[in-house]
């Protein structure tokens, strides 16, 4: 059969016509007859048949992968067996018991009398349990004078009554002979002295006879075997003694005779020797390029681990440097071999060199190039320097000036990265900037500063607090924008505290809350500048700035076509309007980067379309950076309500608008579902109770208990132990009264039942009678009004 269980079944109901469609006709349904007593019966053992099939655990055995045996009801059985097995029909078990029990005492219910316990004693209170016992046993003894004559134990030819065995007429004894394989049937045929009719076929009393008798030889045949057996294996024991001393003095004897040769002695002394040699130590083997590259990520993990905590501010006992580095910094050098730096080795070379100078009376030669002091000093040494020109005499000062060709040379090199710094920013204020120039100067500054950063710290923050000043009086630069791209590429700007970078974040969003409050068209695409670079610096952090969310909403608001509408959405202050775009403007180009001296310049229209479209970059970037905010849904609502307005006037300059639309409306209708309010507390917090724990020195896990009182230790198991047969016993009685319970139930429901069908059958004959009656008289009338 298959299909479900449900299938199954339905499938076995129709087929013993217990559901379904049935054979009665539409006009005799009125008068079908209802369910007689035998149908009802052959129902129910229709369905109980259909439940023993579909109770499919008394039936199987669920057998095991592996035989394995366990202990279960006191006796080792092995799991997968049939004993094991019928734990599985317990409850049905127990039901039936429970029946039969509650069926019995039903039986016995209001009637008197029983059984009479006619033991001898039982109702003396003056004898003991002890002297009834014994008078039980001993009367019981004397009542069995017989015994079975089938008994296989029985040692005695003769019973009591002196009845013995026999075979063919002749006494059975334990010294006649029989053949293993004889069963009583025998060549030789025995009549009766005093009559010659053929003999008598033997009966079952016989044959059984026959072969209790041979069993028993048999059985005796086996225990003179083994007790001789044994008689044996005890003389062996008492004469082994002798044996092995007997054996041991010819072994010495032979030993005593015996003389070592001179090879012998050679080869046990070189035996000894190699004794207390030390073993070999194995060599550190070559590492594998699997293992080498291992160890590189788990130093690689254990950096940003530290960096992490950094970002987190658990910082260590001793104070954060602007960049923390690691101990064996110095021997590190291979980024500088990528730039052209100088190597250890040639280090060494170039010493080497000096001594040998030195030794031949000669002094060195000084250096082809001059460590600037100052950054007006490395102008002069730049006049007529471009390009690649200026990096190559970077590097030349750094190899001539290394810290280990003389000292001093760390404490110059680390002023020399600090000019570098404001050699960049210097370049970065020029009309016509080199911009490989500035990127090729900020990786090499990169670079340095891992090594010199002492001074470098000193330059920025003293830049930092320039900028602080400018930023106040509205007058920002090219190079205050380059400083803090710079800070973020050179400096780790994911820690909770730094000494440069923190200072950066608070003047960077001081100048996006001063736009806020008035916000001019000049500034709008550097403010747009600094939350690029703010969101760049939490790029791992991924922390919230709400001064950017702010800035672009009033930035949008003054460059989107009918600001009122924004106005009254947003519910932000209301904006002139003049900077604001107009509904029939086009770009004619599409949206492309803008340069950081565009942003110093009035921006026209086309300026302003490259602004919107950079603000809605910015916002598809917030909205990937911080979703997973707690606070998103709030941060998300006035972001849409831009991104929906500016839908309506640029959708086919800004195609990504759309998709950015439904990005964020998905995201705003999850975060409405899975919000949930806050709730109060329903009790008070609570401590959670500790001990302090017990320790035992010398724990034996089969020691049930550690008390050195005895009594007091038996008395708790007695203790447990009645507390078990309690708990069992309570068990047991709640179960007996559920079952009881329903059986009482079930007979009442078939008490109503049967009474129902009683009293409608009654009041159908009734009815039946009065119909009949009714049929006369009507007829009678009828039949006298008609004779009138």
């Amino acid at each position: 059969m298959a299909g479900s269980q449900l299938k199954q079944l339905k499938a076995a109901l129709k087929a013993k016509g217990l559901v379904g469609q049935t054979n009665v006709k539409k006009k005799n349904k009125k008068s079908a007859p209802s369910e007689t007593r035998k149908d009802q019966e052959e129902k129910k053992r229709a369905l109980g048949q259909i439940h023993d099939d579909f109770n499919l655990f008394d039936n199987k055995i669920n057998r095991a992968k592996h035989d394995y045996t366990i202990i279960q009801g006191g006796k080792f059985v092995k799991a997968g067996s049939k004993q094991h097995n019928d734990v599985a029909k317990s409850k049905s078990g127990l039901e039936k018991a429970l029946k039969m029990n509650y069926e019995a005492d039903k039986k016995l219910r209001g009637r008197a009398g029983g059984l009479v316990d006619r033991r001898f004693g039982e109702k003396n209170k003056n004898l003991t349990e002890e002297e009834k016992m014994l008078e039980r046993f001993t009367r019981e003894r004397q009542a069995s004078s017989k015994k079975n004559m089938f008994s296989l134990e029985s040692d005695d030819e003769y019973d009591d009554d002196g009845l013995a065995l026999t075979h063919s007429g002749k006494a059975l004894s334990f010294e006649q002979d029989f053949d293993e394989g004889d069963l009583g049937v025998s060549d030789k045929r025995y009549v009766d002295e005093d009559s010659e009719q053929p003999p008598k076929k033997k009966s079952k009393k016989d044959v059984m006879a026959e072969i209790i008798a041979k069993s028993k030889y048999y059985k005796k045949q086996r225990q003179m075997e083994f007790q001789k057996t044994q008689d044996e294996i005890m003389d062996l024991d008492d004469e082994f003694g002798d044996v092995l001393s007997e054996m041991n003095k010819q072994k010495a004897a032979n030993n005593a005779f015996k003389q070592k040769s001179q090879q012998d002695i050679e080869y046990d002394q070189k035996i000894r020797e190699l004794t207390y040699d030390r073993r070999a130590v194995p060599a550190d083997r070559t590492k594998t390029e699997e293992e080498l590259t291992a160890e590189h990520e788990e130093r690689m993990k254990k950096l940003e681990a530290d960096r992490l905590k950094r970002m987190d501010g658990l910082h260590e006992d001793r104070p954060a440097d602007a960049d923390d580095l690691d101990d064996d910094f110095w021997e590190r050098n291979s980024e500088n071999e990528a730039d052209g730096f100088q190597e250890e080795s040639d280090s060494g070379e170039e010493e080497s060199s000096e001594s040998e100078e030195e030794s031949s009376g000669r002094r060195p030669k000084t250096p082809a190039v001059s460590m600037p002091i100052s950054h007006g000093q490395l102008l002069e040494h730049l006049e007529d320097k471009k390009g690649d020109e200026v990096i190559s005499h970077f590097k030349k000062i750094s190899e001539v000036y290394h810290p280990r060709l003389a000292a001093g040379n760390k404490e110059k090199m680390d002023n020399f990265v600090g000019i570098i710094f404001e050699h960049i920013l210097h370049i970065s204020d020029q009309e016509e900037v080199d911009a490989k120039l500035v990127d090729d100067l900020t990786k090499l500054l990169r670079t340095m500063a891992e090594k010199y950063n002492q001074a470098l710290v000193e330059t920025v923050r003293t830049t930092l607090e320039q900028i602080k000043t400018r930023v106040v009086k509205n007058q920002v630069r090219k190079s205050d924008l380059v400083c803090f791209v710079i800070l973020g590429y050179v400096f780790s700007a994911s820690d909770h505290y730094h000494l440069v970078i923190t200072p950066a974040l608070i003047i960077m969003n001081q100048f996006l809350n001063n736009e806020i409050g008035e916000t001019h068209i000049e500034n709008i695409g550097k403010g747009l500048f600094i939350c690029d670079v703010l969101l760049q610096y939490q790029f791992y952090a991924k922390r919230y700035y709400p001064e950017v969310i702010k800035f672009l909403e009033r930035a949008l608001t003054n460059l989107l076509p009918e600001p009122k509408k924004l106005v009254d959405a947003l519910d932000a202050r209301k904006v002139d309007g003049k900077s604001n775009l107009d509904k029939k403007f086009h770009s004619k180009t599409q949206p492309r980067a803008i340069r950081v001296s565009e942003l110093f310049e009035v921006p026209d229209a086309e300026a302003k379309f490259n602004f919107i479209a950079r603000a809605f970059t910015t916002i598809d970037r917030i909205v990937g950076m911080w979703k997973e905010k707690s606070a998103f849904l709030e941060i998300l609502h006035p972001l849409m309500t831009l991104s929906k307005h500016a839908l309506r006037y640029f959708s086919t300059e800004l195609p990504q608008l759309q998709s950015l639309v439904e990005r964020m409306s998905k995201l705003e209708s999850n975060l409405t579902k899975s919000r949930k309010p806050l709730t109060l507390q329903e009790h008070r917090q609570l401590a959670i109770k500790t001990f302090a724990p017990k320790f035992e020195e010398n724990f034996n896990p089969d020691k049930k208990s550690y008390d050195e009182n005895r009594d007091r230790q038996e008395l708790n198991k007695i203790k447990a132990q009645i507390k078990k047969e309690k708990k069992g016993a309570l068990k047991d009685l709640r179960k007996q009264t559920r079952f009881v319970a329903r059986q009482q139930i079930s007979e009442k429901k078939e008490m109503y039942s049967a009474y129902h069908r009683k009293m409608a059958n009654i009041v159908n004959t009734i009815s039946t009678e009065e119909g009949a009656e009714k049929n006369s008289y009507e007829r009678e009338r009828k039949k006298r009004k008609n004779q009138k």
